[in-house]
């Protein structure tokens, strides 16, 4: 049977295009949003910690020395440095003058939140697990990141057979709390989720708890507040979750996220001006440590973060 098909009258259908971009909202970095953030007045901050707690002592006195006049006894105590460097991250992006103008959708405010995630991408990524998605990393920041300074100091923990996600949640945060640190914070991907929603005490009652707060949700495990890392940085082969005491994480800022429009530089060999191109570039100056004060009682290598290792694998 003939008929006039779609394509045959291709040429006279006018397509409608949404006005909208179809994606994902642009994430932030949540090592920036969780961790301690000092301010830094040149490149380079020398932060103090407490590397030796005095000693106290009770007196005693054997007859017939006298309790009243035995010496009291002297003590110590020892401070070291954390340095913190400021180093640079940068992204640009470059795009004819002609493509936005003639595009239905608004371009800019695209390109300016993408970018400035994927700054934010970096950022996690280089803290958490000492990569990047392109280049090197720069050497002052933690080998590894936190998750191989964890594991450096022996601070992971990998399930057993059997061993649901709360079990292996309450093993890594002892693993930080007798070295002397509370868990504040815990990182995972979203992917845990799958793990810790079916997840019941003895009682029955759901140990995975979602919270309002403030106009936001919190998840919580074991009243653990979970920052899910959604912007594409997190391993999963690396760590099911990282678990620490957020106040030890510090960034140094020397200079926060800033943005401009170029139309006037050459960029990737492309000038600008002469090619009728305009480009965005958007740059933050930071540095980031771990601190780990000394003295209470912790372990011969202590840290404030533990690893919650892959789970294993089923047979």
């Amino acid at each position: 049977m003939a008929y006039v098909s779609r394509d045959d009258a291709l040429a006279l259908i006018v397509e409608q295009r949404s006005s909208e971009i179809l994606s994902q909202a642009a994430t932030t970095s949540v090592a920036m949003s969780t961790f301690r953030t000092v301010p830094m007045g040149s490149n380079q901050l020398k932060m103090n910690v407490l590397e030796t707690f005095p000693q106290a002592q009770w007196l005693t006195a054997v007859a017939p020395a006298d309790v009243d006049i035995v010496k009291k006894p002297t003590t110590t105590m020892s401070w070291d440095f954390k340095e913190l460097y400021a180093e640079e991250a940068a992204c640009i992006v470059a795009i004819p003058e002609n493509v936005i103008d003639d595009a239905s959708v608004p371009l800019w405010p695209e390109i300016e939140s993408r970018v400035s995630e994927a700054v934010a991408r970096l950022i996690d990524q280089t803290i958490f697990f000492g990569t990047a998605p392109a280049g090197s990393v720069p050497a002052t920041f933690p080998t590894a990141g936190i998750v191989g300074e964890a594991t450096a100091k022996g601070h992971i923990y990998t399930q057993a057979a059997g061993e649901d996600v709360a079990e292996g949640w309450n093993q890594a945060m002892a693993m930080v709390e007798a070295d002397g640190f509370d868990v504040s914070q815990s990182y995972a991907a979203r992917g845990l989720r799958t793990g810790l929603r079916g997840l019941r005490d003895a009682n029955g009652t759901p140990m995975y708890a979602t919270n309002l707060s403030g106009g936001t949700t919190t998840d919580s495990v074991y009243g653990v507040p979970i920052n899910y890392v959604t912007n594409g940085s997190w391993d999963p082969t690396k760590a099911q979750a990282v678990l620490g005491d957020a106040s030890m994480g510090v960034i140094g800022l020397r200079q926060r996220l800033t943005a401009k429009r170029l139309t006037e530089a050459t960029v990737n060999g492309y000038n600008l001006a002469e090619q009728d191109m305009v480009a965005l570039r958007v740059k933050t100056r930071l540095g980031f440590a771990v601190l780990v004060p000394k003295g209470l009682g912790q372990s011969a290598t202590p840290y404030p973060f533990a690893v919650l290792a892959p789970a294993p694998t089923v047979p």
